[in-house]
C-alpha cells in the first residue's frame, strides 16, 4: 500500500516538474513569434503610427464643417455645373435634439464618455464574441468611426488603416472635447441616399427638423449608421422597422424611455415622408454630365479602398458584391455632392448636343409610348475616341423629360451577334484561324441561324458577314479554357454569368451589357488589342486635402494580339461592304468596320461600328423587352451610326486612311496571312508606348510648380513632416520592388499598387523628391508593361510552337498517306505497262485503250507526288518502224 502511495506521489511530482518547462517553452515561442512579426512588419507599423500622428497634427474644427461646392468643368476649363450641398446642413451641438445624443451613445458607444478614443474593453468583447459565439460585434468607438469616414475616408479592411485610425482617434480626443466630437459625428455620419448627418436624414426621410422628431422616428435614424443599405427605410422597410424596434428596446433598457413609451412607439408605422427636393444637383437632364458624376463617384469609391470586381464564383457572390457596391456608391456620391472637389472632364457640349440631335432625328417618327409613358423604342449610344479611349459623347435615351435613366451606363440588354467578334472570332484568330479559313455551318446543339437550314462549308469571313450562329458557337466551343471569359472580365463587363457557369453560348450575346461596355471593347481592336477603361474624366482634385484623387493616365491592358485585332477589323469591314451592315456604310468615309446584332425574338437591336478614329455602339429596344422590334426598327441602330459617323468624320477632320496594319500581316485581296519572322517588334511596341508624351507633360507640370522652399510656408509643413510623407512613398516603392511580378495574373494587382503609390506621391510637396518618385514610378510602370508584354509574347510563342508542331504532324501524315497510295499504284503501273507493250507488239485493236489506261495510272501516281517517267514504245512491223509515246497530260 505504501509502495503504491509512494509511486503515485513520485508521478505527481514528475508532472509538476514538467509544468514550468512547458510554460517556459510556450512563453519562448510567444516571444519568438512576436519578434518575427515585428521584424517583418515593425517598420511598416512604425510608419503607420507616425503617419497617424502626422494626420492628426493638422486637424482643425473646419475639417468637419461643410466644404465648398463641387465644381465640374468641360474640356476647355469652362464651368458646366456647380453642385450645391446635397442635403446636409451643419447643426451646432446646442441645437441638436438631446435624445439623438443620448440614443447614439447608448446604442453605438456606451463607454463614449469614459474611453480616450479607443475602447480596449469593446475590442476584447468583439474578439470574444467573434470567437465564442461566431457573432460579429463592432469594437470601434464613435471617435474611430468619425476618423474612418471623415478624416481617412477609407473603407478598406486592413491592419494599417485600423492602426492609423486608432492613433488619430486618440489624438482627436486630446484636441477636442467629447461634445465637439459628438457634434462632428452627428453632422458627418452617412445616413443613406446621399444624406450626411442627422439633420439631412430627418429632412430626407420625414421632411421634418431633427428637433421635432418623435422618439420612434429618432430611433429609426439612430439605427441607420450601422448599415445604411441594409437598414434603408425606403428599400427595406421591414428590416428597418425591426431595427427601429430593437433600438427602442435598447432605449428602454438604458432607461432613456419608459415601458409605456417603448410599447406605444414600437407599434407605430415607419411614418416616412421622403423629401424629393433636388438641391440643384439633378444631372439627369444632361447625359454627359450624368456620366461624369457616375465616373467620379466610382473613382471616389476606389480611392476609399473599394475594389471593383467583374468575375464572380456564383450568383450569391455576385449579389453580395452588388449590395456592397450600391452602399459604397451611395456613400461616395453623397460625398461628391457634399462638396470639396474639382472635376475636370473631356466633355465638349457642342459635340454632345450635335450627336444627341442626330440620334433624336433618326428616331423622331417613332412616337409610341410604353405603359409607363416612356417613348418606344428607346435608344442608347456611346462614342469612344480610339486614340485615347475617352468617351466623346453618351446618349442615354430619347429624352430626359420625365425619364431619369441613362441607358448608356445603366441600360443592360443582350448584345446579340455583336458579341461574336469579342467571344468567338478574335480568340479564334489568336488560335491560328484566318479570315479565309474554312468552317462548317451545320446543326449543333439547339443553336439555330436567323435563316432556315444550313449552308455547309464556308469561310470565317463569310460566316461573320452573314452572322452565322452555328459557326460562332462552334468557334467558342473550341476555346476549352474559356479565354473569352477572361477577356471580357479584363474589359470590365459587369454582368457576366458566374465563373462556375461559363458557356460558349455567350458567343451569341446571351449576357447583358451596355453600349459603353461594347464601344470600349470594340475600340480595343483599333489599338492593337489594348483596352482602356472608358471615362470622360481628366482628373478629380480634393480641395480640402490639396491632393488629386484621380488622374486619367489612359492606362492600357493587353487583351488581343495585334494580328488578331487587325484580322478582326478587316473581317468586320466585309460586314459593311458585303454583309448585313451595308445600311451603316458612311457616304464620306470608306474605311469602316462593324457588326450587327439582335437578341432573341428581335427584342433588342445592336450595331457597333468604327473608323480608325472613333467607335460607336448603338442599341435600340424597350426598357422591358416584351415585344419584338419591326424590321424598320431593327435598322435604326445602323441609321443612327451613319448619321453620327458622318458628322464625326467631318468634325474630327479624319483622314481617308485605312486601319493601321501590323507589319506581321500580309493582305492579298480578301486573304490574310501572318509572317512569323516579323513578330519580334511586339515587345518593343509595348515598351515604346507613349511614355515620352506623359513624361513631358509631367515635367512641364513640375516646372510650373514651386521649386523653392516656399512650399513649406504654403502647406505649413515642417521638415520632419515632409520627410515622413516621402518615407511613406519610398516604403511603398520598396515594398513594390521587393515583390516583382512573376505571372500575368498579378498584373492588375501590381497596377493597383502603382496607382496607390501615385496617390501617396500626390501628398509629397518637395518638388525634387516628387520628381524623383515620379521617375521611379514611370520606370516601374514601363517595366510592368514590359513584363506583361513578355508574358504575352511567351503565350504567343507557345501557341505558334503548338501550331507548327500540329502542322508538321499533319504534313507527315499526309506524306505517309501519299506514299502509301503511290506504293499501292506502282504494281498496277508495271502490270499495265507490260500490257501496253504487248498490245503494240501484237498490234492489238485495243492498244490505244490500253495506252490511255496507262496514262491515267501515271497521272494518279503523279497526283500523289510519285515519279514515273514518260514511256516510249517502239514496235517493228514489216521492216518499218511504228513509234508511240505514253505520257501524262
Amino acid at each position: 500500500m505504501r509502495k503504491r502511495e509512494t509511486g503515485l506521489r513520485e508521478r505527481v511530482t514528475r508532472k509538476r516538474r514538467k509544468w514550468p518547462w512547458i510554460l517556459l517553452t510556450i512563453l519562448l515561442l510567444l516571444i519568438l513569434s512576436v519578434g518575427a512579426f515585428w521584424l517583418k512588419y515593425g517598420y511598416e507599423i512604425r510608419n503607420t503610427i507616425a503617419d497617424g500622428y502626422s494626420y492628426s497634427q493638422g486637424l482643425k474644427v473646419s475639417d468637419f464643417h461643410p466644404s465648398n461646392s463641387t465644381v465640374i468643368y468641360d474640356r476647355n476649363g469652362k464651368e458646366i455645373k456647380k453642385l450645391s450641398r446635397s442635403s446636409s446642413s451643419y447643426t451646432p451641438i446646442k441645437d441638436i435634439n438631446p435624445d439623438i445624443k443620448k440614443g447614439l451613445v447608448a446604442v453605438e458607444d456606451q463607454r463614449f464618455y469614459i474611453h480616450h478614443g479607443v475602447d480596449m474593453y469593446a475590442i476584447m468583447r468583439s474578439v470574444v464574441s467573434t470567437l465564442l459565439h461566431r457573432r460579429t460585434e463592432g469594437g470601434s468607438t464613435l471617435t474611430q468611426q468619425l476618423v474612418k469616414n471623415v478624416i481617412l475616408q477609407d473603407q478598406s479592411q486592413n491592419l494599417n488603416r485600423k492602426l492609423k485610425e486608432m492613433v488619430i482617434a486618440q489624438q482627436l480626443e486630446k484636441k477636442f472635447s467629447k461634445q465637439q466630437i459628438l457634434e462632428f459625428y452627428i453632422n458627418n455620419v452617412y445616413m443613406g441616399h446621399g444624406s450626411y448627418g442627422f439633420s439631412a436624414a430627418a429632412d430626407y426621410y420625414f421632411s421634418e427638423n431633427q428637433k421635432d422628431l418623435s422618439i420612434d422616428k429618432l430611433a429609426l435614424l439612430v439605427g441607420i449608421p450601422n448599415s445604411p443599405l441594409y437598414y434603408d427605410p425606403v428599400s427595406a422597410p421591414k428590416r428597418s422597422l425591426n431595427r427601429r424596434n430593437t433600438i427602442l428596446y435598447v432605449f428602454y433598457q438604458r432607461g432613456l424611455i419608459s415601458k409605456h413609451t417603448y410599447e406605444t412607439a414600437s407599434k407605430r408605422p415607419l411614418g416616412l415622408k421622403v423629401n424629393k427636393r433636388k438641391y440643384d444637383n439633378d444631372v439627369s437632364n444632361n447625359y454627359a454630365l450624368n456620366y461624369a458624376v457616375y465616373n467620379a463617384t466610382e473613382e471616389l469609391m476606389k480611392s476609399s479602398g473599394f475594389t471593383m470586381e467583374y468575375a464572380f464564383k456564383d450568383n450569391q457572390a455576385r449579389n453580395d458584391y452588388f449590395a456592397r457596391y450600391r452602399q459604397e456608391f451611395e456613400r461616395a456620391r453623397g460625398k461628391l455632392l457634399d462638396g470639396g472637389y474639382t472635376i475636370n472632364t473631356t466633355i465638349d457640349m457642342d459635340v454632345q448636343n450635335k450627336i444627341e440631335s442626330l440620334v433624336n432625328k433618326t428616331y423622331e417618327s417613332y412616337t409610341g409610348r410604353s405603359a409607363n409613358g416612356k417613348l418606344t423604342p428607346q435608344v442608347s449610344s456611346t462614342v469612344i475616341d480610339n486614340k485615347t479611349g475617352d468617351v466623346i459623347a453618351v446618349i442615354g435615351g430619347r429624352t430626359t423629360q420625365d425619364d431619369q435613366m441613362n441607358r448608356a451606363i445603366n441600360g443592360y440588354s443582350q448584345p446579340g451577334s455583336t458579341a461574336k467578334p469579342l467571344v468567338a472570332y478574335a480568340p479564334a484568330f489568336e488560335r491560328g484561324y484566318l479570315p479565309q479559313s474554312t468552317v462548317v455551318d451545320s446543326a449543333i446543339a439547339n443553336v439555330h441561324n436567323w435563316y432556315s437550314g444550313y449552308t455547309g462549308k464556308t469561310t470565317v469571313r463569310h460566316a461573320l458577314e452573314n452572322s452565322i450562329n452555328t459557326v460562332a458557337y462552334k468557334l467558342a466551343l473550341q476555346d476549352t479554357s474559356y479565354s473569352f471569359y477572361d477577356d471580357l472580365t479584363k474589359m470590365e463587363f459587369a454582368r457576366l454569368r458566374p465563373t462556375e457557369d461559363k458557356n460558349a453560348i455567350d458567343a451569341l450575346g446571351t449576357f447583358s451589357t451596355t453600349t459603353t461596355e461594347m464601344a470600349s471593347a470594340y475600340s480595343s481592336f483599333s489599338r492593337g488589342g489594348q483596352f482602356i477603361h472608358p471615362s470622360n474624366l481628366t482628373s478629380i482634385y480634393d480641395n480640402d486635402n490639396n491632393r488629386y484623387i484621380y488622374q486619367n493616365t489612359h492606362m492600357k491592358k493587353d487583351i488581343y494580339t495585334k494580328n488578331a485585332s487587325y484580322m478582326m477589323i478587316n473581317t468586320m469591314q466585309s460586314v459593311i461592304s458585303n454583309g448585313l451592315g451595308k445600311a451603316a456604310a458612311l457616304d464620306n468615309y470608306k474605311y469602316t468596320a462593324g457588326k450587327t446584332g439582335t437578341s432573341d425574338n428581335n427584342k433588342d437591336s445592336y450595331f457597333v461600328g468604327m473608323t480608325p478614329d472613333f467607335t460607336i455602339a448603338n442599341w435600340t429596344g424597350n426598357d422591358v423587352p416584351s415585344t419584338s422590334l419591326t424590321s424598320n426598327e431593327q435598322t435604326l441602330s445602323m441609321q443612327a451610326f451613319k448619321a453620327e459617323g458622318e458628322y464625326l468624320v467631318s468634325q474630327m477632320k479624319e483622314k481617308e486612311e485605312d486601319f493601321k496594319k501590323p507589319n506581321t500581316v500580309t493582305v492579298s485581296g480578301s486573304n490574310l496571312s501572318v509572317n512569323q519572322s516579323n513578330e519580334q517588334p511586339t515587345i518593343q511596341d509595348v515598351i515604346d508606348s507613349d511614355f515620352s508624351k506623359y513624361i513631358s507633360a509631367q515635367e512641364q507640370k513640375n516646372t510650373d510648380r514651386l521649386y523653392n522652399l516656399d512650399y513649406r510656408i504654403i502647406y505649413h509643413l515642417s521638415k520632419k513632416e515632409e520627410y515622413k510623407r516621402e518615407d511613406k512613398v519610398q516604403s511603398a516603392i520598396d515594398k513594390y520592388t521587393d515583390n516583382p511580378i512573376t505571372k500575368e495574373s498579378q498584373y492588375d494587382s501590381k497596377l493597383s499598387e502603382l496607382q496607390k503609390i501615385r496617390y501617396l506621391n500626390a501628398n509629397v510637396k518637395r518638388q525634387s523628391a516628387k520628381n524623383d518618385f515620379n521617375q521611379q514610378i514611370l520606370q516601374m510602370q514601363k517595366e510592368l508593361n514590359l513584363s506583361q508584354a513578355m508574358f504575352q509574347a511567351a503565350k504567343d510563342n507557345k501557341k505558334i510552337a503548338k501550331y507548327q508542331s500540329e502542322k508538321e504532324t499533319i504534313e507527315t501524315q499526309r506524306e505517309q498517306k501519299r506514299q502509301s497510295m503511290v506504293d499501292k499504284l506502282m504494281p498496277q503501273y508495271n502490270s499495265q505497262l507490260q500490257k501496253v507493250k504487248d498490245a503494240y507488239k501484237n498490234n492489238d485493236s485495243d492498244k490505244e485503250a490500253q495506252k490511255q489506261k496507262l496514262v491515267d495510272i501515271m497521272n494518279e501516281i503523279r497526283s500523289y507526288g510519285g515519279n514515273v517517267p514518260d514511256v516510249k514504245i517502239t514496235v517493228n512491223s514489216n521492216s518499218s518502224s511504228d513509234s508511240s509515246s505514253s505520257s501524262s497530260n
